[in-house]
C-alpha cells in the first residue's frame, strides 16, 4: 500500500516539475516576445546606464548623486556583472531603478550591451559606477547634444581621464567637489570641443544614432579600448566626438580595473591587441576621400559598411540571406554557419520575402565559385594585384578593411577574381566593409 501511494506521489510530482517547466519556458518565451514586440516603444527622457562590478559603495554614491542633481526625466538602470560584495542583495532591494543581475562577469562591453538592451530612453547615457555627477550635469550634456544633429557621442569634463577630458581640480572632499561643479556647469555653446576620442566613463548618445550605430563589440575583455573602438565606428558614420567643457562631473578613477592588480597588464595588452588587428591604422582610414566627403544630411549606418550576400543570425537563431540591403528568412538548414550580429544591426535590413534553403545556397554559390560571369554582380569579390579584396554591392566596389574582416563574414574561403587596376579605379574610394562587434549574449 506504502509503495502504491509512494508511486502516485512520485508520477505526480514528476507530472507537476514537466507543467511548471513547460508554463515556464512557454512564459519566457511569450514574455521574450513580447519585449522584442516593444522594442521601440521609448518615453522622452535619458536611460542612464551603469555597468558594475563589485564597489559597492561607489555606485551608492553615484545613484545618490544622481537622485539629488539630475532634474530632467530619467530611468536608471544597473547592470551588475556578478559582484560578490552585496550588490545584488542592494539592488534586489532598492527602489526607483531597473536592474540586471549577471551570473558571470560580461566585462564593460558585454554590461553596457545589456543595459543598451534594456534601456526606453530617446537618449542614452553611459556611466561609470565610480562617478559623481553634479548641478545641471545631464541638462547640460543634453543642450550640446541637441544642438547640431551631427553630434554624435558627448562627454564631460572631469578630475581623473586620460586625454582631453582630464582638467586640473584643487578640492578636497565631495562638498567642495560640488559646490565647484556649481559655479563651474554654466552652458555655453563656445565650450564644446570636437575631439578624435572619448572615454567611456560617460557618454550620451541619441537612441536613433544608437540605432545607427549599434553594440559595444564584446570581444574585447573586462575593460579596455572598446570606448575607443566605439568611438571609431561612430566617426567612420561620419558622427562627432564632442567634449562638453562647459560640465564636469567627479571621477574616482578605474575602481573596478585597479582590482585586477596583476592582470590589468594582460588585459590591456589583449584588448590592445585585438584592437589593432581589427582595425590597423584608423587615422589613415578617417582621412580617406570618401570619408572626408560625407555631408551632414548622410545618415550612414553601420550595416552599409557589412557585405552583401551573407548568411546572418540575430538573436533568435532565424538565419537570413542578405542580398541587394535586403534581409531574406532562410526556411530549412544552409549548411553554413552564419555571421551573428546584433538585433539593430539585423533591423537595419527591411524584411524581404522568405526564401529556402536550397535557394538561398544556390545564390550563394553563383556569387562565389568561379565562373565566366561578368564580375560586376552583386556580391561578387575580386581582388587587386596589391592583395586588396573588394565586393561588388550596389553598384560599386567596397574593399575589405584587412584579411580578418574577410574571415569575420566567413568569406575567405572563397578566391576572388584578379582584375586590372584600371577596372578598380573607375570607381573610386568607397566605404569600406568592416568587421561586425563580437555579439557574445544571446538576448541582444
Amino acid at each position: 500500500m506504502n509503495r502504491i501511494s509512494h508511486h502516485k506521489t512520485d508520477g505526480y510530482n514528476d507530472g507537476f516539475n514537466k507543467g511548471f517547466h513547460s508554463g515556464y519556458k512557454d512564459g519566457y518565451s511569450r514574455g521574450r516576445n513580447m519585449g522584442i514586440s516593444q522594442f521601440r516603444n521609448v518615453f522622452e527622457g535619458t536611460s542612464i546606464i551603469i555597468p558594475t562590478y563589485n564597489q559597492l559603495p561607489y555606485l551608492k554614491e553615484c545613484i545618490e548623486s544622481i537622485a539629488q542633481y539630475t532634474g530632467t526625466p530619467y530611468e536608471l538602470i544597473i547592470i551588475d556583472n556578478a559582484s560578490d560584495d552585496g550588490t545584488a542583495e542592494f539592488l534586489k532591494s532598492s527602489q526607483g531603478l531597473r536592474f540586471r543581475i549577471n551570473e558571470e562577469n560580461l566585462g564593460f562591453a558585454g554590461a553596457v550591451n545589456q543595459g543598451l538592451m534594456m534601456a526606453k530612453g530617446t537618449t542614452l547615457m553611459i556611466l561609470n559606477n565610480d562617478s559623481v555627477v553634479t548641478t545641471n550635469w545631464l541638462t547640460n550634456l543634453l543642450v550640446c547634444l541637441h544642438s547640431d544633429p551631427q553630434f554624435g557621442i558627448v562627454g564631460p569634463v572631469t578630475n581623473y581621464i586620460s586625454g582631453e577630458q582630464l582638467i586640473h581640480v584643487s578640492y578636497h572632499d565631495t562638498a567642495e567637489m560640488q559646490q565647484f561643479s556649481k559655479s563651474y556647469n554654466h552652458s555655453n555653446a563656445h565650450s564644446w570641443t570636437v575631439t578624435e576620442r572619448l572615454t567611456g566613463f560617460c557618454m550620451l548618445i541619441r537612441r536613433d544614432d544608437f540605432y545607427r550605430l549599434g553594440y559595444f563589440d564584446e570581444g574585447f575583455e573586462i575593460g579596455n579600448c572598446e570606448d575607443d573602438d566605439y568611438g571609431l565606428r561612430a566617426r567612420l558614420l561620419g558622427m562627432q566626438l564632442i567634449i562638453a567643457k562647459d560640465t564636469f562631473i567627479h571621477h574616482y578613477g578605474s575602481v573596478s580595473m585597479k582590482t585586477l592588480n596583476s592582470r590589468f597588464e594582460q588585459v590591456y595588452a589583449n584588448n590592445l591587441s585585438f584592437y589593432s588587428s581589427k582595425w590597423e591604422d584608423p587615422h589613415e582610414m578617417l582621412s580617406l576621400k570618401w570619408q572626408r566627403s560625407l555631408n551632414r544630411d548622410m545618415k550612414l549606418r553601420t550595416v552599409d559598411m557589412y557585405p552583401t550576400c551573407v548568411f546572418v543570425t540575430g538573436a533568435d537563431s532565424v538565419i537570413y540571406w542578405i542580398e541587394n540591403g535586403i534581409r531574406h528568412p532562410v526556411h530549412g538548414a544552409v549548411g553554413i554557419q552564419a555571421v551573428r550580429v546584433s538585433q539593430v544591426d539585423l533591423r537595419c535590413w527591411p524584411l524581404g520575402d522568405p526564401m529556402a534553403a536550397e535557394e538561398a545556397v544556390g545564390r550563394m554559390r553563383t556569387v562565389y565559385f568561379p565562373s565566366t560571369e561578368s564580375w560586376e554582380q552583386e556580391g561578387k569579390l575580386i581582388k587587386h594585384k596589391n592583395g586588396s579584396v573588394y565586393q561588388y554591392k550596389g553598384n560599386r566596389l567596397q574593399r575589405f578593411l584587412n584579411r580578418l574582416v574577410l574571415a569575420a563574414w566567413r568569406l575567405d574561403f572563397y578566391e576572388p577574381l584578379l582584375v586590372n587596376e584600371h577596372e578598380i579605379q573607375q570607381y573610386g574610394e568607397e566605404i569600406p566593409i568592416i568587421s561586425p562587434p563580437v555579439i557574445k549574449a544571446d538576448n541582444i
